[in-house]
């Protein structure tokens, strides 16, 4: 295991150290810093970080592009500029994906 510092560089200046823990402690005197068993959670929520509701709900549901283009009847490259907002998606296909989609968080729901 590596013990010493590691200093992480941004744009050639120094901005973040990586410690061991003991070092941390014998710094700060904080010895109640997290622990293994700490059970604090912090949810991650796919939403905050892809804008495109369909592939939200694609990955929601374990499907990849070609899966839920299988599905649809279409071809995994319309899905992927759909995704990417570069063809427009009808109301008609809206509701298709979304059915599509419910049945498969349903299917992966009962799966073990």
């Amino acid at each position: 295991m590596n013990t010493k510092p590691q200093i992480i560089f941004d744009k050639g200046k120094p901005s973040f150290v990586v410690l061991p823990y003991t070092d941390y402690v014998a710094l700060t005197g904080d010895k109640s810093g997290h622990t293994q068993n700490d059970n604090e959670f912090i949810p991650f929520v796919l939403s905050d970080y892809i804008k495109n509701p369909i592939r939200v709900m694609r990955i929601e549901a374990g499907l990849n592009q070609a899966q839920l283009a299988r599905r649809l009847g279409v071809t995994q490259g319309y899905i992927s500029r759909v995704e990417a907002r570069n063809h427009s998606v009808s109301d008609k296909l809206l509701k298709r994906v979304n059915d599509v989609l419910k049945v498969a968080r349903k299917k992966k729901a009962i799966l073990p």
